[in-house]
């Protein structure tokens, strides 16, 4: 075990993950061995440089979809209880009425805090591999002038991210659609696109509302639904609209948004898009 000593924490933990290529190849080959999916546009995700992929959000199905079938590397902006699995279960065998804490289990606590904790590292460490980046949705803090904070060092660090030439995924309705009707997008992502000067590219996912649902899963439905994916021309910067950072932002906002809905209905919008916002 000395060559583990000698390794920083972060390779020796890479250790116990699965490689992304490996991981993204044997997704992409399960998808389409077992289920219907249809993934059209893929020419439209540039081969390199920094750009911003947005979707309507149906489903859990949505990023592995995303992950398995673009031709590069997505980095997906998950909340952060996904990189801390153990810690929901942390706090309930660790709660004060856990027998736990009796002083003769101390040695058996001590374990189990361990083992939970490498747990929890293993999923971050594999998560950030594929791609994943936490963020702390709803954040608040300790006042309104902390969750200002946060989201712009958030902001920040995506843009810097995208000016390194990240492929990123971004979800603009913030969660994924309770009702199957796709909801107003919020104007970050198109902000960052602006601020980071880099594409973005819409995409729309069509038939997948509750494709992963327990009723579809135990009726075998998820074997018998179609689901496409539809990625359009992306918007350049040289497109954007001008002028003061805000209003420009929910400008290209509204065209996105827009493009967003025709492609979650229709695969051959995908080479076109609307020169203007138009009401649904």
């Amino acid at each position: 075990m000395a060559f583990l000593r000698a390794m920083e924490p972060s390779q020796a933990l890479r250790l116990f993950t699965i490689p992304f290529e490996p991981a993204r190849d044997l997704v992409r080959g399960l998808l389409a061995r077992f289920l219907h999916i249809e993934v059209n546009g893929l020419e439209f995700i540039p081969p390199a440089g920094g750009a911003l992929l947005v979707a309507n959000h149906t489903d859990l199905i949505d990023v592995p979809i995303q992950g398995a079938f673009s031709p590069r590397k997505v980095t997906f902006l998950g909340k952060a209880e996904l990189f801390e699995p153990g810690l929901p279960v942390k706090e309930f065998l660790l709660q004060k009425s856990s027998p736990l804490h009796l002083p003769f289990l101390l040695p058996l606590r001590q374990l189990a805090e361990q083992v939970i904790d490498f747990y929890s590292l293993i999923q971050k460490t594999q998560l950030e591999e594929w791609g994943g980046h936490p963020i702390m949705r709803s954040y608040r803090g300790e006042g309104a002038r902390d969750a200002v904070r946060y989201y712009q060092e958030l902001e920040d660090h995506v843009v810097e991210l995208l000016k390194k030439g990240e492929l990123i995924s971004i979800f603009p309705e913030g969660t994924r659609t309770r009702t199957g009707i796709m909801g107003s997008f919020k104007s970050l992502a198109a902000r960052m696109a602006i601020r980071a000067s880099v594409p973005i590219i819409p995409s729309g996912f069509k038939g997948s509302f509750q494709f992963l649902s327990l009723t579809n899963v135990l009726t075998g439905k998820v074997f018998d639904t179609r689901v496409e994916y539809n990625i359009g021309r992306p918007y350049f910067p040289e497109e954007f609209p001008q002028g003061d950072l805000k209003k420009a932002a929910h400008e290209l906002t509204a065209l996105v948004e827009k493009q967003v809905y025709a492609l979650s209905l229709h695969a051959e919008r995908r080479s076109a898009h609307r020169s203007r916002a138009r009401v649904l």
